[in-house]
């Protein structure tokens, strides 16, 4: 029982040394505008935008990359995107108004999501919105 222990301690330890521990205790959290945030094959950033302004960024950044919209839904504080590109990958978008002019936007791209796609994605809408 006691070998348990100490194997344990020891575990703890090297997990909070190696640096993944920060991970863990929230370092997330403290994420601001501007950076960018994978989850569950989504990536995520906040625009210092009002909701509309995101919204027309994110409708003229698709039409700019030659990406279809299949399907379109803006309720005004939330709104979702379904689009197409020209090899048939799917893309989902969904804005989400945070208040005080700042919205953020998640893409996913595929079914596993694409991080390095999203992103592109992402980089069109901050230089449509005139962000970079």
């Amino acid at each position: 029982m006691e070998k348990i222990k100490k194997a344990a301690v020891l575990i703890s330890l090297l997990f909070f040394l190696s640096g993944c521990a920060a991970v863990w205790l929230g370092v997330g959290a403290g994420v601001g505008i501007g950076a960018y945030k994978y989850v569950e094959g989504r990536v995520e950033r906040e625009y210092p935008l009002a909701y509309g302004r995101a919204w027309d960024a994110t409708n003229s950044a698709l039409a700019n990359l030659q990406i279809s919209v299949s399907n379109s839904i803006d309720k005004g504080a939330k709104g979702k995107i379904d689009a197409v590109r020209r090899d048939g990958k799917k893309i989902g978008v969904r804005l989400t108004d945070r208040g005080q002019g700042v919205t953020t936007i998640s893409v996913r791209v595929g079914m596993l999501g694409d991080r390095e796609d999203a992103k592109r994605l992402h980089e069109e809408i901050a230089s449509v919105s005139g962000i970079r």
